[in-house]
């Protein structure tokens, strides 16, 4: 293990942040310090001199891991990230979520069948270039997403027109594209808006009606 790597863990459910700790203090990562607000992960990069962080991108009311990366990269411009999180897409999370910082590491936490993979992608974190990062993406465009997200949400369609600024008729066009890509047929035993609720719940790695990770 790289002798000069010393990392910051933000993760704001407590559970969560001590396991992963415990896990990655045994694979042998120095774990420097942790956090579960942004404030308090940008005060622990300088006081703790991190030079990798591993941070959550959903942390609730406030500013998002991803805030919080490029925060650190402008005073560390050195400093190693890797965004663990439940979302398949970030655009999932919000569509107007800022580039992730050039060589960021972006793991799923459903895709990780141990935690080795997490391991190397936070020593090759180290290695930042001005290269774009290779962040997943469904197979849906921004307009899409983001009706997903308000549908599941429980808005109408109608509220959903007025928070994209669109014509109702053109949210309605969105939810039948949506349908067939994701290819929820009418049925008439299941409710369409409940099925593409459903959907949207799976993308984000939380149970129908649960909050994001």
């Amino acid at each position: 293990m790289p002798s000069d790597l010393r990392v910051l863990l933000l993760e704001d459910d407590d559970f969560t942040r001590v396991t992963l700790k415990a896990a990655l203090e045994r694979f042998g990562l120095n774990v420097v310090a942790t956090a579960d607000d942004a404030k308090t992960a940008i005060t622990s990069a300088v006081d703790r001199r991190a030079t990798v962080g591993v941070f959550d991108l959903d942390l609730g009311t406030g500013p998002t891991g991803l805030d919080v990366a490029h925060g650190i990269r402008r005073v560390m411009p050195d400093f190693g990230v890797v965004m663990l999180t439940s979302y398949e897409d970030p655009r999932l999370f919000s569509t107007s979520l800022a580039q992730l910082p050039p060589g960021a590491g972006y793991v799923v936490k459903q895709s990780l069948e141990d935690l080795g993979f997490l391991v190397e992608a936070i020593i090759g974190s180290r290695r930042v270039s001005e290269a774009a990062s290779d962040v997943p993406r469904v197979d849906l465009t921004d307009a899409q997403i983001e009706t997903l997200r308000l549908l599941a949400c429980g808005l109408t369609n109608a509220e959903i027109a007025r928070v994209r600024v669109v014509e109702v008729k053109s949210v309605e066009q969105t939810i039948a594209r949506l349908a067939k890509r994701l290819d929820l047929a009418r049925d008439e035993v299941v409710n369409q808006r409940v099925a593409l609720a459903k959907a949207f719940y799976t993308l984000i790695g939380a149970r129908a009606g649960a909050d994001g990770v």
